[in-house]
C-alpha cells in the first residue's frame, strides 16, 4: 500500500467515525437537556414557595419528565409535601402516578405529614392507596397520628396549620385501616397525639389495648411521652391500665420512671407531663400496688426516687409495703436517702431494714460522703466488703464500697470500712469508658496520699 493511498484511507475512516459519532454526540445532548429540565422540575417542587403554574407548564412541555424515577421524592411528592395544591392538579392531570412509592413513601404520606388537608383530598380522588407504606413501616393515618411538620415547626406570625385531626376524619372517612401496625407494631391509637384523634380513632374500632413490638400500649406510649391529656382520653375509653410491657411495667410504672438525661434535652417539660400522667393513672384501677417489673422495681420505689410525696401518699394509702425490695435488695427508702427526699424518709420510717438493705444504704451513703450515715449503718450491720452491681442493666459488673470511698477521696470513710474489716486488697470495677473496664483494688482507685497511706497500711497487715 502506497503513501498516497494510506492517507486516502485514513482521511475516509476519520470521516466515517465523525458521521457515526454525530448522532450519538446528539443524542448525548438531548439527554443531558432532558436530565436538566427533569432536575428544574425537582428544584422548583422542593420550595416552600410555590412556583409560577406557568413555569412547571413550560418545563413539562418541553419534556420535563412528571413521572421520574428516583430515590427521594418525585415531582409529585415534593409538591404535595409543600402545600403546592394548584400543581398538585397540573402534576395529576399530566399523567403522575398517585401512586409512585420511594424511600420517602408516597405523595399521600409527604401530604399528611405537610398537613395539607386540601392535596390529601385531590390525591384520594385520584385513586391514592389509603393504607401504602413508609419505608419505616408507617401508613398515612399513622402519621396522621402525629404532628405535620408544619405543627412541629410553626413560621413565626402564620396562621395554625390545619390540625391532623381533619386530616385522619379524611383518611378514616375514606376507608383507612384504623389498625394497621407499623413496622414495630405501631398503630395510628399508639401515635395519636391529642384527644381528638383518639375520639376519632376509638369511634372507627381502633383496638384500645394493641401492643407493638415491645409490649406497650398505647397508653403505656402516652404516658412514657408524658401526654397527659391523652393519658386521660385513653381511660375515659377504657384502656387497661395493668397491661405490663416486656419490662414488666405498667402505664404508671413507665410515668415514674426517671427521664435519662438525653432525652430531657434542656427542657422539664417531658418530666412535667409525666408526672401529670402519673397523678392520673395513680387514681386509676392500677392492680396489685405493689406489683414489681423485671427490676424488682415497685411504684413506691419509683415514687420514692422521684421526690413525688403525694404520690408516695397515695400509694401508701392503698397498702403500698415499705418493705418490698429490688433485685438488688433496695427498698423505697434507700431511694428516698440517696435522692435527699426528707419527707418521704419520715413517710418511710416503719421500713424494716434488711441486711440489703442496710448494704444499699452503704453505698448511698459512701457516694453521697456522708460520714455519720456510713458509721451509723456499719453499726447497724451493713457489710463493709459490700459488693454491688452497676445497675439494672449491668448486674454482673461489680465494685466494692471501699473502691468508691477511694474514688471518692474520703479518708474518714475509708478508715471507717477498714475498722469494720474492709478488705484492701478486694477487687472490683475501678471505671469505665468507651475504651473497656479497668478492674482493680480501692489503691488502683485514688491518688489521694492520706488515703493511700491508709490502705497501703491495711494491706501490709497479717
Amino acid at each position: 500500500m502506497n503513501t498516497d493511498f494510506k492517507t486516502d484511507f485514513i482521511k475516509v475512516l476519520l470521516v466515517a467515525l465523525l458521521l457515526l459519532a454525530a448522532p450519538l454526540s446528539a443524542a448525548s445532548v438531548q439527554q443531558r437537556v432532558n436530565q436538566e429540565l427533569d432536575e428544574r422540575l425537582l428544584y422548583l417542587l422542593s420550595q416552600k414557595q410555590t412556583p409560577s403554574v406557568e413555569v412547571i407548564q413550560q418545563l413539562l412541555d418541553q419534556g420535563a419528565r412528571v413521572n421520574q424515577l428516583v430515590t427521594y421524592k418525585t415531582p409529585l411528592m415534593h409538591a404535595a409535601s409543600e402545600g403546592h395544591v394548584e400543581i398538585v392538579k397540573l402534576l395529576l392531570a399530566k399523567g403522575a402516578e398517585v401512586n409512585a412509592q420511594t424511600d420517602e413513601g408516597t405523595a399521600l404520606i409527604q401530604a399528611v405529614g405537610g398537613g395539607h388537608a386540601e392535596i390529601v383530598r385531590l390525591l384520594l380522588d385520584a385513586g391514592a392507596d389509603l393504607n401504602a407504606k413508609h419505608r419505616l413501616g408507617y401508613t398515612a393515618l399513622i402519621r396522621s397520628a402525629g404532628r405535620s411538620l408544619p405543627e412541629m415547626n410553626p413560621p413565626r406570625g402564620a396562621p395554625l396549620p390545619v390540625p391532623a385531626s381533619e386530616i385522619m376524619s379524611l383518611l378514616l372517612a375514606r376507608g383507612a385501616d384504623v389498625n394497621v401496625a407499623g413496622r414495630d407494631g405501631e398503630t395510628a391509637l399508639m401515635e395519636a397525639n391529642t384527644p381528638a384523634k383518639i375520639k376519632l380513632l376509638v369511634e372507627h374500632g381502633a383496638q384500645l389495648n394493641a401492643t407493638d413490638a415491645e409490649g406497650a400500649t398505647a397508653l403505656i406510649r402516652a404516658a412514657d411521652r408524658g401526654d397527659a391529656e391523652v393519658v386521660q382520653a385513653l381511660l375515659q375509653a377504657g384502656a387497661d391500665t395493668m397491661i405490663r410491657d416486656a419490662k414488666g411495667a405498667t402505664a404508671l410504672m413507665r410515668a415514674l420512671e426517671e427521664v435519662p438525661s438525653y432525652r430531657v434535652a434542656g427542657s422539664e417539660q417531658l418530666p412535667k407531663g409525666r408526672l401529670d400522667a402519673a397523678r392520673l393513672l395513680v387514681t386509676a384501677n392500677i392492680g396489685d400496688v405493689n406489683a414489681q417489673n423485671k427490676n424488682g422495681v415497685t411504684l413506691l420505689m419509683q415514687a420514692a426516687n422521684l421526690g413525688e410525696t403525694e404520690i408516695v401518699k397515695l400509694l401508701l394509702a392503698r397498702g403500698a409495703d415499705v418493705n418490698r425490695t429490688d433485685v438488688f435488695g433496695n427498698t423505697a427508702a434507700v431511694f428516698a436517702y440517696e435522692k435527699d427526699q426528707a419527707a418521704i424518709q419520715e413517710l418511710l420510717k416503719k421500713a424494716t431494714p434488711s441486711r440489703q438493705t442496710l448494704n444499699g444504704c452503704l453505698r448511698a451513703a459512701v457516694e453521697k460522703k456522708d460520714a455519720a450515715k456510713v458509721k451509723e449503718l456499719l453499726a447497724a450491720g451493713a457489710d463493709a466488703n459490700y459488693e454491688y452491681a452497676y445497675g439494672y442493666d449491668h448486674p454482673t459488673i461489680k465494685s466494692t464500697v471501699l473502691i468508691l470511698a477511694a474514688k471518692k477521696a474520703d479518708p474518714g470513710i475509708v478508715e471507717m470500712l477498714l475498722n469494720a474489716g474492709a478488705n484492701p486488697n478486694a477487687e472490683g470495677l475501678v471505671y469505665g469508658s468507651e475504651h473497656g473496664l479497668k478492674y482493680g483494688t480501692a489503691l488502683d482507685a485514688t491518688n489521694n496520699v492520706e488515703v493511700l497511706n491508709l490502705l497501703r497500711k491495711s494491706a501490709a497487715k497479717p
